[in-house]
């Protein structure tokens, strides 16, 4: 795991968005949750964030996994990402599967009102 990224930069969606908006269409499935730019890009600038360098997913080693807190979607978000000609690309975003949801507690020492407050609403009650 490396974070060699500026915490400012965030990855443009421009040619991803809709993709990213439109997952529980693509995947026919009432349990995968849309992702909003937004909260990618959030769950990307988290001080906490896990990155990995490459993405241990990704097959040709060009892109980036990112696990983060968005606070606009009240969870973890996995976020992928190219870097191509000096450019940041958003490729990918959905909400953190189990495994990323480990790495990201293992990882950071400020999760407890994070994770334990997704299990909630992670309304103010919670």
């Amino acid at each position: 795991m490396t974070d060699q990224r500026s915490r400012a930069e965030v990855p443009n969606w421009q040619h991803r968005a809709d993709y990213i908006r439109t997952r529980s269409t693509r995947k026919e499935s009432a349990g995968e949750t849309n992702i909003e730019p937004k909260w990618a890009n959030e769950a990307f600038a988290d001080v906490d964030a896990v990155v990995f360098s490459p993405d241990p997913a990704s097959t040709k080693g060009l892109s980036d996994r990112t696990i983060g807190w968005s606070a606009s979607a009240g969870f973890l978000i996995t976020v992928i990402t190219v870097r191509e000609a000096g450019k940041l690309w958003g490729a990918n975003a959905w909400k953190s599967s189990d495994t990323d949801r480990r790495h990201y507690q293992r990882a950071t020492t400020s999760v407890d009102h994070k994770v334990d407050g997704e299990q909630g609403d992670g309304g103010p009650d919670d």
